[in-house]
């Protein structure tokens, strides 16, 4: 019997089971009043965010034009829209005539620009991005460029440190000791702190933390890994969560989620409406200025379930979304998975326009490899350096495994992984289901099987799922494939975190396994890029690059080496990955991920061409405009 069920533990992924509903007024958050805060900050959305740009009928010339259809040419000369849709693409002379009758038109020369199918990710979190920009940020993203003011959020900080970080928290606990009293705690809360990707890995805990906000001052100092798998406490955070003295010594400050549910419960909300309305849009429009025109949420619903549903439909329908939004009801929990099949049901290929669409249910199987609760079949390579508590040197598995019974009786452990399959596929519903480790994807797909066989469902048709799929071994890329599944790859796993898998993590010979796309590609799997965002930086032209080069960022020195150079793919390949196949994976490639007639006049202009094999640097490529529906909703003001 494998020791990850000696544990009360159900991980989420890297944002699903944090209870961040305790972050939130609650009292502010009803259907009505979700509409009159949005009219009472119309004024100050209108200055922060423009709206869209009215819909245009035009011809786009003059530059590099990207279909990137499943079949046809690989360049045109011209695009035509109207009415929100493509009218033709091909010769200008045939784009003129088919346009002929949709007047007034405006002729758009490139000047020699690309302009491509708008970008998709296939994979982030939208809420929990916007509640985490209320967050002190101590992420290991964030370098000043030679002749840039601000920090590039893309490219990884060679020099990230504990020190970085103390340096931020301190000023931070100096001005919550004024507000601290006997009675009441201040609270200090930060995101995105990895040892993975420090000079030198720092294990956090209690007493690094007590050094710098001893319980004597009673403020409340929470850090949360940027994996979402794992948080850090100090005593006074811990006492004011009422974890007990035994809890205490035990965790020494480390925590995972179910004592992390007791500290977020404690915080005092402090994030009002108005404050996450504008971080939604903030997040909404930082992927626009990315080129993004679709987002696509992995967990929707895990932080404020029905209502969470409601607030992105709300902003999309209301015109003030610039990209799309769609995605995978989060269902962990079985009462939770039935409501939603009752209350919701997935929304079809189509090509109607759709700003918001419910797609699919969410599973999440294991934890995260960098944080070391992926479920593996041998220990993390120096899993007793840097131990979680309560968390076995092999990771944890989210369901019961067949033939292993929960120890003692215990009966908070869910039910098997196939067992939730069977009623989704059983019920028509598409599913993706988060898997990091090697063993956890050999029960995945023992699961995907089973429930394959019990119901009769068509996994090419219903799009199934399994995100991340960060270890795939021969084997199991040959299972996947059969089966019909499609994996999504979190890229950022081999350019940010290739290094530490190699050195501190996995081994070399494990890290060879990861975000194999290449042989993905050859078994005839179509699959994806994604950010995970807030796990990895927006910017599906950087997933793009690192999926093409492999590169390993956090390796010293100039010449960054490469993580196993026959997963590298073509510019061509890894753009599809993040525009059609994209759009496929996602039910939505009838509406958009390609400039095909009939489709959605979704698109990005590049200042360069993304599938020139000259061009190395994709994630510095500029974004000159986004357009979305046929209406531009970005503008860079530093090329127009």
């Amino acid at each position: 019997m494998s020791d990850h069920h000696q544990h009360e533990h159900h991980l989420g992924c890297a944002c699903c089971a944090l209870p961040l509903l305790g972050q939130l007024d609650q009292t502010q958050f009803s259907p009505d009043g979700l509409r009159q805060e949005l009219d009472a900050l119309a004024s100050e959305i209108g200055q922060r965010f423009p709206r869209p740009a009215k819909m245009e009928n035009a011809i786009f010339h003059g530059g590099i034009i990207r279909p990137l259809a499943a079949a046809g040419a690989e360049q045109v000369e011209a695009l035509g829209i109207a009415g929100g849709g493509i009218v033709a693409a091909g010769d200008l002379i045939s784009v003129r005539a088919a346009m002929a009758s949709h007047q007034p038109c405006r002729e758009i020369h490139l000047e020699g620009r690309a302009l491509l199918p708008g970008l998709i990710d296939p994979h982030m979190h939208i809420l929990p991005s916007a509640i985490f920009k209320s967050w002190l940020p101590l992420g290991a993203f964030g370098l000043t460029r030679p002749g840039q003011d601000s920090e590039d959020a893309q490219v990884l900080n060679p020099d990230y440190s504990f020190d970085q970080i103390k340096s931020k928290l301190a000023p931070a606990i100096q001005a919550a000791q004024s507000q601290a009293s006997a009675a009441q705690p201040a609270w200090v809360l930060g995101f995105g702190v990895d040892p993975s990707l420090m000079r030198q890995w720092t294990n956090i805990d209690a007493g690094v933390l007590d050094q710098l906000a001893p319980a004597a001052d009673n403020v409340a100092v929470f850090l949360l890994n940027a994996s979402g798998h794992i948080g850090y406490a100090n005593t006074a955070a811990m006492k004011a969560a009422e974890l007990s003295e035994q809890e205490m010594a035990h965790c020494q400050g480390v925590l995972t989620e179910a004592s992390i549910a007791k500290i977020i419960g404690k915080i005092p909300p402090k994030l009002l409406a108005k404050d996450l309305l504008l971080n939604l849009l903030q997040v909404l429009h930082d992927a626009s200025a990315r080129g993004n025109t679709t987002l696509f949420d992995a967990g929707l619903g895990s932080s404020l379930k029905e209502l969470e549903v409601l607030l992105l439909k709300t902003i999309a329908d209301n015109g003030l979304s610039p990209v799309r939004i769609a995605g995978a009801l989060y269902s962990n929990e079985l009462p939770q998975m039935v409501q939603w099949m009752r209350r919701y049901q997935p929304e079809p290929d189509s090509r109607t326009p759709s700003n918001f669409s419910v797609k699919a249910l969410k599973l999440v199987a294991d934890g995260s490899n960098q944080g070391l609760t992926g479920f593996q079949f041998r220990p993390y390579l120096h899993a007793a350096k840097h131990a979680v508590p309560d968390v076995p040197p092999v990771g944890l598995f989210n369901f019961r495994i067949p033939g292993e019974p929960a120890p003692d009786g215990e009966s908070r452990m869910p039910d098997s992984l196939a067992s939730y399959l069977n009623l989704a596929l059983g019920r028509g519903w598409p599913v993706l289901v988060h898997s990091n480790g090697d063993h956890s994807m050999e029960v995945v797909l023992d699961s995907y099987q089973q429930a394959l066989e019990a119901t009769g469902a068509d996994a090419q048709a219903l799009r199934l799922r399994v995100e991340h799929a960060s270890l795939l071994t021969d084997a199991a890329m040959g299972r996947m494939a059969k089966l019909g599944l499609s994996p999504s790859f979190l890229i950022g796993h081999v350019g940010y975190w290739g290094h530490a898998f190699q050195g501190e993590i996995l081994g070399e010979a494990r890290a060879e396994l990861l975000d194999r796309c290449k042989s993905a590609s050859d078994a005839g799997m179509r699959f994806t890029l994604h950010s995970d965002h807030f796990v990895s930086p927006l910017g599906s032209l950087r997933m793009a690059e690192q999926a093409i080069y492999r590169k390993m960022e956090g390796a010293p020195g100039e010449n960054k080496p490469v993580l196993n150079a026959e997963e590298c793919l073509s510019h061509r390949q890894a753009m599809a990955a993040v525009t059609l196949d994209a759009a496929w994976q996602c039910h939505m490639e009838q509406m958009t991920g390609s400039l095909e007639a009939g489709k959605q006049a979704d698109l990005v202009i590049l200042d360069q061409d993304p599938l020139d094999p000259a061009i190395a640097d994709l994630r510095h490529i500029v974004v000159h405009e986004t357009w979305r529906g046929g209406a531009r909703v970005y503008a860079n003001q530093r090329t127009h």
